[in-house]
């Protein structure tokens, strides 16, 4: 495994810990247990998905993923848009399909072992993204403010930014198919892109200003990532 890989795997998962602080201030209803959120709907970067497979072999589960996998039906529901693209077609004012989000696959994850996840401690931001202040099921949907939802794209978009230099961005399922089967043509992967820039409420500035900082403190050496952080650090 390369230096540069094993430095974004640590870096992203101090991302992670920035985020759970973060994230501590709302009250949310989400509890051990209720999994109305674990489905196959689910999307991720690929460095997000071999930090899953580090997980997995560690486990000795190798051999229960492939079989799980090869169950799965490649590019079932997936997004057209990554989370970069989507931001960079919103700041040019362009139009977008509703089909581009692809449709909500109800199916349940895979990981998921009696309503409790068993890859928890390193699944991806989609996962940890979701709360609600009020329990949730298919007929109830979550509820979340406005400043979370804006947290959840803004790291979103910088984590995909992370894998941009020739990773891929897709659902987890094809991810992690691509991880374990090295023929498979990545036909339903998209290349992971740069953040084009965040898309703020003047109200929501200030918190993202304090959320970027302590990203950027995670690493001092954090080349282009780093260099992102400092760009789109907003000037109060």
């Amino acid at each position: 495994m390369s230096a540069d890989l094993c430095h974004k795997k640590e870096l992203l998962k101090s991302f992670y810990c920035v985020y759970s602080d973060w994230v501590k201030r709302f009250p949310l209803a989400c509890r051990k247990g209720c999994a109305a959120c674990c489905t196959q709907s689910v999307t991720m970067t690929s460095l997000e998905g071999e930090i899953v497979l580090d997980f997995i072999k560690v486990q000795g589960r190798e051999k229960w993923l492939r079989a799980e996998l090869a169950e799965s039906i490649p590019g079932k529901s997936r997004p057209l848009l990554t989370t970069n693209q989507f931001a960079e077609a919103c700041l040019n004012q362009l139009d977008v399909d509703s089909n581009a989000f692809g449709c909500w696959d109800f199916t349940p994850c895979i990981f998921l072992e009696e309503n409790i996840c068993s890859i928890y401690e390193v699944r991806p931001f989609g996962c940890r993204s979701f709360g609600s202040v009020v329990r949730c099921t298919e007929d109830r949907t979550a509820e979340m403010a406005p400043i979370h939802l804006t947290v959840n794209i803004v790291l979103s978009q910088i984590i995909e930014h992370l894998n941009s230099d020739n990773g891929y961005w897709s659902g987890m399922m094809d991810i992690l198919y691509s991880l374990v089967n090295s023929d498979l043509v990545k036909v339903y992967l998209m290349q992971a892109r740069p953040v084009p820039g965040f898309l703020l409420e003047p109200q929501e500035v200030r918190e993202i200003h304090v959320l970027l900082k302590k990203l950027r403190e995670q690493s001092s050496d954090m080349g282009s990532l780093g260099d992102l952080i400092d760009n789109f650090m907003p000037i109060l």
